[in-house]
């Protein structure tokens, strides 16, 4: 009995051995667990902080390889408050804030044919304009760039004050200056467009020189005139003349008027640079549109720097009329209108496809 215990323990000792022999083989052996921070194996990675450039910063790096990075830019000015922006942000220091070099230069002698061959050959880069000026040179190969509308109004139409005209008749004579096409035909066939009134119900008159449209009313020479409200609103102070359809009233009230045209080579190579431009000359506009005050010290020191001839009140009385700093939906409306009418009215030529027209010219900026 006792050898068979003998036996039985013998052979249960040497299958232990065995099991631990094996264990120590194949490292089967159960991993010791601890608690401590530093033994711990963590299997998440940690992300690494890559630095990002911010929006403006990727901006700025492009801004520097266009062609007119650090250049001289040449803004058109030629006088009178519908480009009052233009001075106003090169006094106040907009196109500063903008990195910018900017010489205001002119045109030559103001007239849209004159503005139109500046901004052809290359002696201007950028200045504000009338949409009723610009769309018949655009559409005879002028290659421009509407980008931010300035203000509304600076023009109507007017007839004596003793007159009982209010507004346009059949047979009416029509005077105006700056040529058959030229801005003021253009406005006054809107003004008698959207009356009801096609171009041969009422005879067009060009006399040549818009200081000479009160003498052509006294003489009865024309029943009623259009031309621009910084001319004219003298008259209306004398109690000479009276409006019956303006730009800054009624149904035309919303209308923009004046654009900032930039030439298309320059807006096409120079994008970032285009939108500088365009904003800040922009904020000037819509800094005289903040307040009465602004308008008054806008105008003193126009005066001043000698922009403008006249007094500060005559200046202010003429801001006063307009809104300045136009949103985006207000001037796009304006253009887009504005191409249709033209082409309707045979301003333009009626061949034309007015859309490729307006996607050509209108590249808003969003610069609020």
């Amino acid at each position: 009995m006792k050898r068979l215990l003998a036996l039985v323990l013998a052979a249960i000792l040497a299958f232990a051995l065995a099991a631990c022999s094996n264990s120590a083989e194949t490292g089967s052996a159960t991993p010791t667990v601890t608690d401590s921070p530093a033994q711990t194996v963590s299997t998440t990675q940690t992300a690494v902080d890559i630095p990002t450039q911010t929006t403006a910063e990727l901006e700025e790096d492009a801004w520097k390889k266009e062609p007119a990075y650090g250049t001289t830019i040449h803004v058109g000015y030629d006088g009178g408050l519908c480009q009052a922006a233009i001075p106003l942000a090169y006094l106040y220091g907009f196109f500063d804030s903008e990195g910018l070099k900017v010489e205001l230069t002119k045109s030559g002698d103001g007239t849209q044919t004159a503005v139109s061959a500046a901004l052809a050959g290359g002696k201007i880069d950028t200045t504000a304009g009338m949409i009723a000026g610009w769309l018949k040179p655009v559409t005879n190969g002028v290659d421009l760039r509407f980008t931010v509308g300035l203000h509304t109004g600076c023009s109507s139409a007017f007839v004596l004050a003793d007159s009982d005209i209010t507004g346009f008749v059949e047979g009416q004579t029509i005077g105006f200056a700056g040529g058959i096409g030229g801005v003021y035909n253009n406005i006054g066939l809107v003004f008698a467009a959207r009356e009801g009134f096609t171009q041969d119900k009422l005879t067009w008159k060009d006399f040549g020189d818009a200081s000479a449209l009160l003498g052509v009313l006294q003489n009865g020479e024309a029943d009623v005139v259009v031309l621009g409200d910084q001319l004219a609103e003298k008259w209306v102070n004398e109690g000479t003349v009276k409006r019956i359809y303006s730009l800054h009233e009624g149904k035309f009230a919303n209308d923009a008027c004046c654009v900032l045209s930039i030439r298309g080579d320059f807006y096409d190579a120079n994008p970032i640079t285009s939108k500088k431009i365009s904003r800040a000359i922009y904020q000037a506009a819509k800094w005289i549109d903040e307040s009465d005050e602004h308008k008054q010290e806008a105008a003193q020191l126009l005066l001043d720097n000698g922009y403008i001839a006249g007094s500060v009140d005559f200046a202010v009385s003429l801001m006063k009329m307009f809104k300045f700093g136009l949103d985006t939906e207000t001037t796009e409306k304006s253009v887009y209108i504005s191409v249709d009418e033209y082409k309707q009215l045979g301003i333009i030529d009626q061949s034309i496809n007015a859309e490729d027209v307006k996607q050509q010219i209108w590249k808003p900026l969003d610069l609020e």
